[in-house]
């Protein structure tokens, strides 16, 4: 997407494979990601990027979603120390629409992978909506989400449901100028680096000039500006557990927890199902549990 700054989508994603549920202290990240996963049905993998998850070289039986053809993805890592040959055809490139209408058929996937997505879109509920209709019924959404206490969003508030209702309510498709302007003045760097793990100390310092950011909030205002991404949402694993169960229980989402694993590094995993949720949440627990999380990430 234009003007993304590097560190937009420099989180590593690595292929394990396996073929029965480990022990929770064995798991790798493939493990956790493919949990409530029957890698034998049709998948879909969004933004693949230059490394996916489910390559077709392993033989998964996927199709994938990018924001470039092939060539394209090629083009923009070249130089940019990466493996530019795990580049895969892309089967759907997407431009903004709706997924269900890219792709042309509800209810096609037994599972998507989502690594490192959902806090770029613009519309919170208007993805997961997509993501639903894309699913059979016992079908798996499987998300990798970073987690905002250990990466370049440290010093930014959580998003709330309120944020993700008001989002859907303006059907939005771009990020509007103030979040931009947000994004640009407090993304920042642990001692040089974009992510870090629970428990690091060191010095935290922005990684934009006030002046920057100025520069991106006025780029966004312009009607004929490219699309600027950036991380719209930030969570902490309470935190988006909350707003899921939330939309849920608001009906506006027809997905629910199935399955979640605790951050590992800078990330954070959840799976949902269609349906209702299989057992209680406590919004309560929920909410106190967040304010633990934002307790034990002070640096």
């Amino acid at each position: 997407m234009a003007a993304s700054p590097p560190y937009a989508s420099a989180f590593p994603r690595h292929l394990a494979h396996f073929t029965h549920l480990r022990p929770r202290s064995a798991m790798n990240r493939n493990d956790r990601i493919f949990a409530h996963i029957d890698r034998r049905g049709l998948g879909l993998e969004i933004g693949p990027s230059y490394n996916p998850i489910a390559p077709k070289r392993a033989g998964f039986n996927v199709e994938t979603v990018d924001h470039m053809d092939q060539a394209g993805l090629v083009a923009k890592y070249t130089g940019h120390g990466v493996d530019t040959s795990a580049i895969e055809k892309v089967d759907y490139v997407w431009q903004g629409q709706p997924l269900s209408e890219l792709i042309g058929q509800e209810g096609r996937y037994d599972w998507i992978i989502a690594s490192h997505v959902i806090e770029h879109v613009p519309d919170l509920v208007g993805f997961l909506g997509e993501c639903r209709k894309l699913l059979k019924p016992t079908g798996t959404l499987s998300l990798a989400i970073p987690d905002k206490r250990y990466c370049f969003d440290y010093f930014r508030p959580l998003s709330s449901t309120g944020d993700a209702l008001q989002a859907h309510l303006e059907k939005r498709s771009r990020h509007p100028a103030g979040w931009v302007f947000d994004y640009f003045s407090s993304a920042s760097a642990l001692d040089g680096a974009i992510t870090w793990v629970a428990g690091t100390r060191g010095d935290v310092r922005h990684l934009h000039s006030l002046e920057e950011a100025r520069n991106f909030f006025q780029l966004a205002q312009q009607t004929d500006a490219p699309y600027i991404d950036i991380h719209a949402w930030r969570f902490t694993p309470s935190s988006f557990r909350l707003i899921v169960h939330e939309l849920q229980q608001l009906d506006l989402i027809d997905l629910a927890e199935s399955c979640f694993f605790d951050s590992v590094g800078c990330e954070f995993y959840v799976s949902l199902k269609p349906g209702p949720a299989a057992s209680q949440v406590d919004r309560r627990s929920l909410a106190r549990q967040i304010q633990k999380e934002l307790a034990l990430a002070a640096i």
